[in-house]
């Protein structure tokens, strides 16, 4: 098979060599996926090029004998090996059964046979020099160019499964299976006169060694690929042992902004680098070889995490594979149900009790009218029960519809809702200075209500006048209490239970003021209201809850009202004292439309 020439000698020594180095490389990678069958196919070139070698030297007819039949060995499991590699390499190990794998190993030993014995020439004519193939020649090279065909087809089909892979990988496997094609083709047609069959699929073992034990992602990519759908919404990583990104589908390129195709083969650290709480959840999810699930927020984002071991057909762990859902809507749906919930137990606590109070003072005036001469003196109190009852329901109300979050807000100006809202309470000799002109996202009509809210509580119980004062005194001295609702709509009233009606009560003159809150920056995050009054009561920090009222006829619903305007705005607020010594309730969270500018107004 060998006509001529050192150079001949020398390629086939030289693939020889390679073949036994690439042999001794595979051993060491005996673990991974594929790597058993295509060292098998390494060994068998390998002794199909030592067999055209030794052929090349020798003369006696017993040893060429024996050579051919190596020579055809080597050739028969070639072949035979390379479909089993690919089938490995593939993920379809389910075909290779006991039967299938002994039909397959019966072709190369019977074509060693064949060639040893050579009956009549059926398998060639003459293997001294040249030769001329015989119907069992022509018979196995079907076979042959079978089994090549089947495998380039499976690898072509691998390789558009896991399109994503590295593209240094995509070519190896991709020159690997042309080059057996193209050295057998350069042969058949004649463009050589040596057998460059067995160089080609030494080139092709040595690409396929590339794909695996360069890029290491034979272990995961056939197993976890057809878990992973491209039109998914969630974001789908499949990630090794050795942590290295194996494939994401599109969603998860939309998660990390960073996340190409270069991203496939790198370390997962390096791609949440700069996000402790990422690689926190990463480490803790691949410390046990368990199916998990996690929830965790980043930012205003909250994620559910679902981490899959992913084992091969052996049972060996070979990798993770992570789906990753945005869950934030979700969550704040949640939310607001359990806002809604907690609404509900409190209108009921409302009705039970607060409702209770007014109807039990009215039917006790009403039974004492039934029995009373002159009914008509008992007539005004049971008249201002029912006014109580009506003032409680409509305070009920409020806090119901101002509860509802905010799906639509626009731009709104602090000076002049805070303006609008200071037209609509009798504030008497009292000022308001709006010290900004902060544009933010909200709703007008609520924030309108907010600012109400806060100045009504300022100027009707922010007085520091001597007898406001001895009545907050009482107060603070044992006389707060959670006292059924009136109409104003106050959840901090700085006065004392007294028998006087809301007409007596003269407004205080106050100073307010209205102003943007800034960061260090100077950049605006929220705004304020604050006045010169007497400031909170001790127990401030309850100012907020529903009910709490230091005042007799106070509903205690003004800042509950406050909190879930903010509170449906996606703000929080803060009370505390203001630098003249009064109350000041702060709204942070805002989202800003216009920058702050200087002092607009003072009225």
């Amino acid at each position: 098979m060998i006509q001529g020439s050192d150079p001949i000698f020398l390629i086939y020594i030289l693939s020889a060599l390679v073949s036994g180095a690439l042999a001794v490389i595979l051993w060491q990678h005996r673990g991974k996926t594929g790597v058993i069958p295509l060292l098998g196919t390494v060994l068998a070139v390998g002794v199909w090029d030592v067999s055209l070698v030794l052929l090349y030297g020798v003369d006696h007819p017993l040893a060429i004998t024996v050579l051919t039949g190596t020579l055809f060995l080597g050739v028969g499991f070639a072949t035979m090996t390379f479909l089993v590699f690919t089938l490995v390499y593939t993920g379809r190990e389910q075909f290779l059964t006991t039967p299938i794998l002994a039909v397959l190993s019966a072709e190369p030993i019977l074509l060693a046979v064949l060639a040893v014995v050579n009956p009549s020439n059926l398998l060639f004519e003459s293997f001294n020099g040249a030769f001329n193939p015989g119907p069992l020649l022509w018979i196995h090279l079907g076979y042959a160019y079978l089994v090549l065909g089947l495998v380039t087809v499976l690898i072509f089909g691998f390789l558009y499964r896991s399109r994503s892979l590295y593209k240094g990988q995509s070519a190896a496997l991709l020159a690997g299976t042309l080059a057996t094609w193209i050295a057998n083709g350069v042969y058949v047609a004649g463009f050589v006169e040596f057998d460059t069959s067995p160089i080609g699929f030494v080139v092709a073992g040595s690409l396929y060694a590339v794909a695996i034990v360069r890029y290491r992602l034979a272990d995961v990519v056939p197993i976890a690929r057809d878990r992973v759908i491209d039109t998914v919404t969630d974001a789908v990583f499949v990630v090794d042992t050795g942590d290295r990104i194996i494939d994401i589908n599109p969603a998860a390129r939309d998660l990390f902004e960073d996340a190409d195709r270069a991203v496939i083969g790198t370390d997962v650290h390096s791609l949440v680098d700069g996000y402790p709480v990422l690689e926190e959840q990463y480490d803790e999810i691949t410390t046990a070889l368990v199916e998990s699930e996690r929830e965790f927020s980043l930012d205003t984002v909250a994620f559910h995490v679902r981490s899959t071991p992913i084992e091969d057909s052996r049972d060996r762990h070979v990798g993770w594979l992570l789906i990753i859902r945005d869950i934030t809507e979700r969550i704040r749906h949640e939310e607001r149900l359990e806002q809604q919930n907690e609404r509900l137990e409190q209108f009921a606590n409302i009705v039970s009790h607060d409702l209770r109070n007014p109807l039990n003072v009215a039917d006790g005036y009403l039974d004492l009218a039934r029995e009373a001469d002159d009914p008509v003196q008992y007539f005004d109190e049971i008249e201002r029960s029912h006014d109580r009852m009506e003032t409680i329901i409509e305070d009920v109300l409020a806090l119901a519809r101002e509860g509802s979050a905010v799906t639509d807000p626009e731009p709104v100006s602090l000076a002049d809702l805070s303006e609008r809202a200071w037209e609509n309470v009798d504030t008497g000799d009292s000022t308001l200075s709006v010290a900004s002109e902060l544009t933010f996202f909200g709703d007008s009509d609520r924030v309108v209500r907010l600012f109400e809210n806060l100045f009504r509580n300022a100027v009707e119980h922010g007085s520091t006048s001597p007898d406001s004062q001895a009545r907050q005194d009482a107060v603070e001295h044992g006389s707060t209490s959670r006292s059924e609702p009136d109409g104003s709509e106050d959840a901090i009233e700085h006065g004392i239970p007294d028998e006087r009606n809301e007409d007596d009560v003269t407004a205080a003159s106050l100073a307010v003021d209205v102003g943007a809150v800034t960061s260090d920056s100077g950049d605006p995050v929220g705004f304020y209201v604050a006045d010169d009054g007497r400031g909170l009561p001790e127990g401030g920090e309850r100012v907020f809850e529903d009910g709490y009222s230091t005042a007799q006829d106070g509903t205690g619903f003004g800042l509950s009202i406050v909190r879930g305007i903010a509170t449906a705005h996606g703000w929080s607020v803060e009370a505390g004292e203001s630098d003249t010594g009064g109350a000041k309730f702060e709204f942070l969270g805002i989202e800003v439309a216009v920058p702050d500018e200087p002092e607009r107004t003072v009225r």
